[in-house]
């Protein structure tokens, strides 16, 4: 029950099949796209860097994404919500992405953990621990500067979304601390001083603050058709998770006193099937009939990526590509899923590596209030002034899309009608939100 209800949140719950789509690419490009290039792997990661559409490369900022999981390729964000292409849910051909992030950023897609889309698997570990995941992308990072030196001075930035609330943090974290085995690198100083800042969109960052507020947001959002949990469910959920995060040998507590938590998500998401709704984005019906079972449809995305024609773009021979990865979800520790990360958000700010933090307010899964709360609930050097700060208009061409509260290198974004994906549902917002955050104008 825990690693299906787990799975159910971030992206990592599918059954491979294919349902014969056609997929068109050309020997150069995807759709084509006028941005250079690149692709490769690097620490045994795949990757695929575009160059920046508009701004001069020696002045675009270098933007780094990792997508959710954990297990899942980056290349689904890159080609179903913010690379230069985009496949559709209704047909495996792509079409040029006038929201690009590339439109303001070389963009980084990075397949990770090892063994996630075209990365190569791990073989030297049965359980796998963000520590790892972290190491692994401070290696590739000194091998992407290996490898493009003219980057290096360029000012970087690390985003992602759903299960990326663990990665990108412990990322960050881990550039500023350089673990023993990374210690030894010659980009060290040149990235801390470049890291200007971090992403995180609709993320699992707290646990805690997930299950105190999911039963408000689905009453709320569904005007009281979906049930809360009881406040004795709660707070057995809290005492396992309470638990689960003590300090313990091999860095956690106690994990077996989770099963409350994974009641209260599957009873929600239980009867938002029922309703045939769409738990990622509440104002939409679940698209159950597609093979991977995650409401949207990923079919013509899986049959694209693996078109003979877009391999040869990609630089991929002989491995098929899934959007997620079981096997890597499997060999995640388990305590890994309910670990917190908001304490090294607060060092990250600390240092002073600004931090936004946004949500669309249609995902239940990790709904906009969660993120509300842990970002005010954080305890960093300016907690006090950023509570003080009202949600104020987030406008976008003259238009109020969304909710505001920035303090001191802190930013949380409310994104009105957006589900879990808020590049996929709001594209020019999004890069609205990405232009203004890597230019320092929020």
């Amino acid at each position: 029950m825990r690693t299906h209800v787990l799975m159910l949140w971030c992206l990592a719950s599918i059954c491979y099949l294919t349902q014969g789509h056609n997929a068109v690419a050309n020997a150069t490009s995807l759709c084509g796209e006028t941005e250079a290039v690149h692709t490769g792997s690097l620490n045994s990661l795949y990757y695929v860097f575009y160059e920046s559409r508009i701004v001069p490369s020696d002045h675009a900022p270098l933007v780094i994404w990792l997508s959710g999981g954990p297990g899942c390729s980056s290349l689904v964000g890159m080609l179903f919500e913010n690379g230069p292409c985009l496949v559709g849910e209704d047909s495996s051909t792509a079409k040029v992405n006038p929201s690009s992030w590339t439109n303001a950023a070389h963009m980084v897609y990075i397949d990770q953990p090892r063994g996630t889309g075209f990365s190569l698997p791990r073989q030297d570990r049965e359980d796998w621990y963000e520590s790892d995941v972290a190491v692994d992308l401070v290696g590739f990072l000194d091998a992407f500067y290996d490898k493009y030196p003219s980057l290096e001075a360029n000012d970087l930035f690390i985003f992602g979304e759903s299960y990326a609330g663990h990665y990108v943090p412990d990322f960050v974290y881990a550039l500023l601390h350089r673990p023993a085995s990374v210690a030894n690198s010659p980009h060290a100083n040149q990235i801390v001083n470049n890291l200007k800042g971090m992403g995180i969109g609709n993320g699992l960052t707290s646990p805690s603050a997930m299950f105190s507020t999911v039963g408000e947001f689905a009453a709320g959002i569904s005007k009281g058709q979906l049930t809360a949990a009881s406040p004795e469910e709660l707070q057995k959920c809290h005492i396992g998770i309470q638990r689960c995060q003590e300090a313990a040998q091999g860095g956690f507590g106690d994990c077996s006193m989770l099963q409350p938590c994974d009641n209260i998500m599957a009873n929600l998401l239980d009867q938002v099937r029922g309703a045939n709704l769409n738990y990622y984005d509440l104002r939409a019906h679940c698209n159950d009939d597609d093979a991977f079972h995650l409401c949207y449809r990923f079919s013509p995305l899986y049959d694209f990526v693996n078109a003979p024609s877009t391999r040869a773009v990609l630089g991929i021979q002989d491995k098929t590509w899934t959007p997620c990865s079981h096997d890597v979800f499997a060999h995640y520790a388990k305590c890994d899923y309910y670990s917190e990360s908001e304490t090294k958000v607060a060092n990250i700010l600390d240092h002073g590596v600004r931090v936004l933090v946004y949500a669309g307010d249609q995902d239940l899964v990790c709904n906009w209030k969660s993120q509300d709360k842990w970002t005010k609930d954080m305890a960093w050097a300016h907690q006090a002034d950023f509570v003080k700060q009202p949600l104020g208009k987030y406008m976008y061409n003259n238009t109020d899309v969304g909710e505001l509260r920035h303090y001191n290198g802190l930013s949380f974004l409310r994104v009105y009608s957006s589900g879990h994906m808020v590049p996929l549902d709001q594209p020019e917002v999004a890069l609205d939100m990405l232009e203004r955050f890597v230019s320092n104008r929020f």
